[in-house]
């Protein structure tokens, strides 16, 4: 019972924050909890969500990134006002 809880417990926890730490934290609780004859489910799901949610959040941010860095390639080069180019 306590496994199931606490896969539970780390697969929310896993979700709103660290779900690479976390989803697999929860994912081992409820495989624990199994063993026990404790039916743990929504914990894995919660784990597996969580790992899924990172992931994205890290595909997300690195698209940002590149987005960012191509507009800024891309922007044309002026000089500062009042200077010469030489």
């Amino acid at each position: 019972m306590r496994h199931a809880r606490l896969a539970a417990v780390f697969g929310v926890i896993g979700i709103f924050s660290l779900g690479v730490v976390f989803g697999p934290l929860a994912i081992m609780q409820a495989k624990k909890a199994e063993g026990f004859g404790v039916a743990a489910q929504e914990g894995k799901i919660l784990g597996w969500v969580g790992i899924g949610l990172f992931v994205l959040w890290v595909l997300f941010f690195v698209a940002y990134i590149v987005l960012f860095a191509s507009i800024i390639a891309n922007l044309p080069h002026t000089p500062y006002p009042g200077r010469t180019s030489s």
